[in-house]
């Protein structure tokens, strides 16, 4: 496991996210001409399948080989969608769900760059970007500066990876704990908090900005309740991956940088 990446602030990347995240690149997809969407299995696969919903496209998967470091699809019928494709002008939309610095969405791409030809003819997509990925997405989020956790990673489910996280010793139950809320006690526009909405960290604003964003930045929550609407806007300038809560006759309402 990597200790320094293993230190930044986790954002837990919910299957609403990847919808509004999805929706949000809808119109941009259909200007770039994308005749067909092909996912990366697994973790490409549900982001591929909710796109083709969105954009009405045929969807199909990419096969890939870790071990090996062999990318394939087994469909053949595939072949023949690209082939129409590439004749009709249309783009292929690769997708997968984190473009870190492995190199499963590097040779997924290689090896249909072999009989697409043209890199033109192909647009990337991941949910998750890093900043030091071998690959370049064309759409992305980037969450170079958090660790991103989608909804399929949240449990540890190989021996391998179990190890891993031993080998870390105390870090095991701190790299489990995946969910940080912090709470905005804010006089001016005072929260009304129920029972269940579980809060770790309380931090009373008493006018200063640069110190309230700094304890957001120490604690690393992924969710804040917050009722002051300038706060808001200037916690998902400074932290566009926080889901912030407002919470009014005592419902929360959910506010992401999409908003």
């Amino acid at each position: 496991m990597n200790t320094e990446f293993a230190r930044l602030p986790v954002y837990f990347y919910g299957y609403d996210d990847i919808e509004t995240f999805c929706l949000s690149k809808r119109e941009q997809l259909v200007r770039e001409n994308i005749g067909l969407i092909l996912g990366i299995l697994r973790g490409g696969a549900i982001p591929a399948l909710m796109l083709s919903q969105m954009l009405g496209l045929p969807v199909d998967f990419v096969h890939y080989d870790r071990g090996e470091a062999k990318a394939e699809i087994n469909n053949k019928k595939v072949f023949d969608l690209v082939d129409a494709c590439v004749k009709e002008g249309k783009r292929i939309l690769l997708v997968d769900d984190v473009a870190g610095a492995g190199y499963t969405l590097a040779n997924c791409y290689e090896y249909l760059l072999s009989f697409v030809k043209d890199e033109s003819s192909i647009k990337v997509l991941t949910l998750v970007h890093h900043v030091d990925s071998r690959t370049d997405a064309d759409h992305y989020k980037d969450c170079s500066s958090v660790r991103a956790v989608l909804p399929w990673e949240r449990y540890v489910t190989s021996r391998q990876c179990l190890d891993d996280f031993v080998k870390e010793e105390a870090a095991l139950l701190e790299d489990q704990r995946y969910k940080k809320t912090l709470a905005i006690d804010d006089l001016a526009c005072p929260l009304n908090l129920k029972q269940e909405w579980k809060v770790d960290c309380h931090v009373e604003f008493k006018g200063d900005q640069h110190s309230l964003l700094d304890t957001i930045q120490a604690v690393g929550p992924e969710e804040i309740y917050c009722n002051n609407e300038f706060l808001i806007g200037l916690i998902l300038s400074k932290f566009p991956f926080s889901i912030v809560y407002k919470t009014i006759n005592n419902k929360r309402y959910r506010i992401s940088a999409f908003d």
